[in-house]
């Protein structure tokens, strides 16, 4: 915004204009105000509007504000659109930086009415320069407070109409003044220009309170007396204060008060603004000048619990008996932490802001102290239909004359006998009452709310009140009938029944259950799925979900806490639904239907049933852009109240109450907002068996139960009645069934409803063809422009967006090409190294074909090796056989014949004895040796023996013959076995050969030694046999 008389301009017709556009709670505000507009908005406000208007306004007399002196001509430059306020600045800017130096001094005359004519004249000579019909001003603008315009103002205005031929003349006139506070005085006269239309002269409204002289003779006569003969003096002052917050849109706000008590949201910076006006006394005591201004927490504070703001201006107002002060409040100020903490909800906080001025004639300061309560809030809390009239406190001075004998009283010195305000004066005689000491107060933080202040004054907060879990079993089981043929049925037909439970409620422990059903959510299953996938986007309404999770139900347990459960439910159902609603988007008042559905049901279930009820029931409706369908619903609801409660209807258009006013809520959030709990739930049972009717019913039965009250309330006490009193009432479970019941009771047809539509809809057209075209097309024109701005924005956005994501991709795009050159590169090493694999491949296969034909070969050849060796082993068991059996047979014929020679030997003593030796020999006893025989019988002897030994003999050769086939046997069963382990360990690898041949290597060597074992007893009968033959 362009400067502080820019914004009074609009916070002039605030009230008007908020009347019908707060309805939509996220509708867009515009920087910008078309200044003309504002002035024809002021001029039609209604007589009650007119409270609204800012202090400083109200104060200006059209016939002294009228002359603008100290004000210096920087030049005019012609410009397109004169309503452009960028354009104007521009221009500001630039005729202030090269007429730096030598501005041309003027006065400017500005007209009280619409009707007159602004003139600008010489400086010096007086003489007229230029003049212009103050209606052909399209645009008023001061330059931005922060800048080197911050003194300078400018007027744009039509100086030729268009013509067939040419086009329009517009010229833009920059003004600079020597003092700051001269360019905001400037544009203030302007708009009382705009606000009088010339055919009656209605003086401006004040805020005094005693009503002000209109003449010089009234003036005097009315000071008449404030000379007392004792040499003293009496003077009255008036003291105005006021509080603005700095808005989301980094203007200042006016912080609303009622019962002496601001309310102020914390972390937010301020302007403290106090007007000082004489009211009473013979002289006129000019503010001097004035040593700032002092802020405290708490009353009957010292000097040093004060703390000095920074000033922002000061000056006289419109005439010499008012002074404006004007201070910035940092919240973060460590002395005033207590001024920027939230303060609980039975508690309020004294501060005390004070100001210390030298009156005309007065040399001592003169201190004004100001105390009022405050309650903290938090930073974004909203605040409905306040009064935000400032806080005013009376002063009485009595000065003594120190200068006697002066000819004029005028010129006379005085000195302060007695300064004090109207609420020292009743504290002071209060504590005399009670024998205190009227001077000696203690100071005082904390101040605790009044009953009444803290019950009424306050609206309920959402999510309060007792719910009633108790069901009667018949009941119970009625409901669970129900529910069994709504499962049984796929369709989800409405059972036979259901409207007569519903008008008493749904029992609560089956609330959740019935409203899936009434909602029809069972026969779209897809939507849970589609939940959990929104649940994983970026949501661009994430900021304004977060800011207003913490007002949401703030008195239920489940969303009391912050970052708890129940928020971070409630915060992740309204980003799905701002994602899945993409027109829609995120609107203020969807989570608090979300918060009632997560009280009875799961998150999944919950976001369910409310995309069901925005879509199926047509409440999304009400929140498009334009508020065509919510306007309709006013109308509807307006027109049922004058045909339902006339007198009501009658009442509130003579105190202007209009529609939107109280049930802008009742439709946007389906009561939700500010009723108990209870009546909620019946509203939301009512409202998904029978649409959006039900809000027509229950709005009626609203207004029908509380029209005597209403009656007797006047415009703010109506509003106030709906926010606070009103909600109140149906705290009990009895007062809210009784209000469903009259609500279903109420007969309003649809056709009725039809009919009023049309009506509406015949109004729109019948309005838009009544509008002067001039005026219809430069609004469709500014909306125009105003679309067009706001579509470039849009395209703004997009555009860096796409710059942006442009940058992303090439990024992207520059990653993934390196990332596929080296993934080429793997992929080429990768197929080379499947190429040698391949042809490794091949190679083994060639020679596992080539092993597996030699295996095959070799083990045929073992094949006929092993029959052969076992034919050959059969040959030589047979053998084998016959050998033993020759060998036995032969054993057994010497054992014969060794018997039979042992019989024909015994007869001959020699001979025995000779066969004794013999047998003692062959046992291994050689020491004896055999007696030389010389007969007959020794030779026969001899004979025997020889014959017995080669007996022997053969018989030795016989079983080492037979020891060398076994030996041969076992060797030829021993290859074969060594062939079968070599085939063997051709198929299952090499890694068993070593094991294999090792184990081969172990049976031959045990055959070996089993062969030399057989081959000792040969050699031993060999050494037998030699040994006998040395005989």
């Amino acid at each position: 915004m362009s400067g502080s008389a820019h914004i009074l301009f609009a916070r002039t017709a605030s009230k008007s204009i908020s009347l019908s556009t707060h309805t939509r709670i996220h509708t867009d505000t515009h920087t910008h105000t078309h200044a003309r507009a504002l002035f024809i908005a002021i001029t039609t406000a209604r007589v009650h509007n007119s409270k609204t208007e800012l202090l400083v306004s109200r104060q200006l007399d059209p016939v002294t504000a009228a002359t603008m002196e100290q004000i210096s001509y920087l030049g005019c430059a012609k410009i397109e659109n004169p309503s452009n306020e960028v354009e104007i600045l521009k221009i500001m800017q630039l005729l202030n930086k090269e007429r730096s130096e030598k501005p041309i001094d003027v006065i400017l005359f500005i007209p009280d009415s619409s009707s007159g004519i602004v003139r600008m004249c010489d400086g010096t000579t007086k003489s007229e320069m230029v003049s212009f019909p103050v209606h052909r001003i399209k645009f008023c603008a001061r330059g931005q407070l922060d800048s080197a315009e911050r003194e300078c103002f400018a007027l744009s205005f039509t100086q030729k109409n268009a013509t067939p031929t040419d086009g329009a003349l517009h010229q833009c006139h920059v003004f600079r003044c020597q003092v700051p506070e001269t360019a905001g005085k400037a544009l203030l006269n302007f708009a009382n220009a705009f606000r009088n239309s010339g055919t009656k002269k209605v003086p401006s409204p004040k805020l005094y309170r005693t009503s002000q002289p209109s003449s010089a003779d009234e003036d005097a006569s009315s000071l008449e007396g404030a000379f007392s003969p004792g040499g003293e003096e009496d003077f009255q002052f008036d003291a105005f204060l006021e509080m603005r917050e700095e808005d989301a849109k980094k203007g200042f706000t006016v912080c609303p008060q009622e019962k002496n008590c601001f309310k102020l949201r914390r972390d937010r910076e301020k302007r403290v603004i106090v007007v000082l006006q004489q009211t009473h006394g013979r002289r006129v005591l000019t503010v001097r000048k004035c040593f700032g201004l002092l802020l405290g927490a708490g009353r009957n504070l010292r000097h040093n619990d004060m703390h000095l703001l920074d000033m922002q201006s000061m000056g006289q107002g419109n005439d010499s008996k008012t002074y404006i002060i004007e201070a910035l409040w940092d919240p973060h100020l460590q002395n005033l932490e207590v001024l920027n903490t939230e303060t609980p909800r039975e508690t309020r906080v004294f501060m005390t802001i004070a100001a210390d001025v030298i009156l005309a004639g007065i040399d001592e300061p003169v201190r004004f102290n100001m105390e009022c309560k405050a309650r903290i809030f938090h930073e974004h809390e909203r605040f409905w239909y306040v009064s935000r009239r400032p806080i005013v406190e009376k002063y009485f001075l009595t000065a003594g004359i120190v200068e006697e004998g002066m000819d004029s009283v005028n010129e006379a010195d005085m000195k302060v006998v007695k300064f004090e305000s109207v609420t020292e004066r009743e504290r002071s005689l209060s504590r005399l009452s009670l024998g205190r000491s009227p001077t000696k107060m203690p100071t005082q933080l904390i101040h605790p709310a009044d009953e009444d202040e803290s019950d009424s004054d306050e609206p309920l907060l959402s999510g309060s009140g007792v719910v009633n879990q108790e069901c009667s079993d018949d009941v119970l089981s009625a409901w669970n009938k129900i529910l069994l043929e709504w499962k049984t049925n796929p369709e989800g037909a409405v059972p036979e029944g259901l409207s007569d439970l519903i008008r008493n409620g749904v029992p609560d422990v089956l609330r959740g259950e019935v409203w899936q059903y009434l909602a029809k959510v069972q026969i779209d299953p897809d939507l849970t799925q589609t939940y959990r996938l929104l649940l994983g986007k970026e949501c661009p309404s994430e900021q304004v979900i977060l800011r207003d999770i913490h007002r949401t139900f703030p008195a239920h347990e489940y969303f009391k806490k912050a970052g708890g459960e129940g928020q971070e439910s409630l915060y992740r159902i309204s980003k799905a639904y701002s994602l899945y609603d993409e027109e829609v988007s995120y609107c203020q008042g969807l989570s608090f239907l979300a918060a009632a559905l997560l009280l009875h049901m799961p998150e999944e279930q919950a976001f369910c049933t409310l995309v069901k009820i925005m879509f199926d029931y047509g409440l999304r409706d009400l929140f498009k852009l334009g508020l065509n369908v919510l306007h309709l619903r006013f109308y509807q609801l307006q027109r049922l109240t004058e045909d339902y409660v006339p007198d009501l209807f009658a009442h509130f258009y003579n105190l202007g109450v209009e529609t939107h006013m109280y049930a802008s809520q009742w439709f946007l959030t389906l009561f939700t907002a500010k009723f108990p709990l209870q009546m909620v739930y019946f509203i939301v049972d009512l409202f998904l068996s029978e649409g959006m009717n039900t809000i027509f019913h229950i709005s009626l039965a609203l207004l029908k139960a509380s029209k005597k009250e209403l009656l007797q309330l006047d415009f703010e006490g109506a509003l106030k009645y709906f926010r606070v009193v009103l909600p109140r009432l149906y705290r009990t479970e009895a007062n809210a069934k009784e209000l469903i019941h009259k609500a279903v009771k109420l007969k309003i047809s649809h056709k009725r409803l039809s009919k009023y539509e049309k009506e509406f809809y015949s109004l729109k057209e019948r309005e838009l063809e009544s509008q002067d075209p001039l005026e219809r097309m430069e609004r469709e024109n500014l909306q125009l422009k105003e679309t067009v701005m706001r579509l470039e924005r849009e395209n703004d956005d997009l555009a860096h967006e796409l710059v942006t994501s442009k940058i992303e991709l090439r990024k992207n795009l520059d990653t993934a090409e390196d990332s596929v050159e080296s993934l080429q590169g793997q992929l080429e090493r990768c197929m080379r190294t499947a190429k040698d694999l391949e042809d490794e491949n091949s190679g083994l296969r060639t020679e596992y074909d080539q092993v597996k034909e030699m295996c095959r070969r070799e083990v045929l050849r073992l094949e006929s090796e092993g029959s052969r060796s076992q034919g050959i082993i059969t040959n030589y068991k047979e053998i084998c056989s016959d050998l033993s059996y020759r060998l036995e047979k032969q054993q057994d014929s010497f054992k014969a014949q060794k018997s039979r020679i042992a019989g024909v030997v015994s007869n001959c003593e020699q001979c025995s004895t000779a066969l004794a030796e013999f047998t003692e020999q062959v046992n291994g006893n050689p020491s004896k040796k055999l007696s030389s025989v010389e007969d007959g019988c020794g030779f026969k002897m001899i004979e025997l023996m020889d014959k017995l030994e080669e007996s022997e003999q053969r018989i030795r050769q016989l079983e080492l013959s037979l020891a060398q086939t076994k030996l041969e046997l076992v060797e030829a069963q021993c290859r074969n076995q060594d062939l079968s382990h070599q085939m063997n360990a051709s198929i299952t690898g090499d890694n068993d050969s070593s094991r294999h041949a090792a184990w081969l290597k172990k049976t031959i060597s045990s055959i070996r030694d089993v062969g030399t074992s057989l081959k000792q007893p040969t050699h031993e009968c060999s050494n037998s046999s030699v040994s006998v033959d040395k005989y």
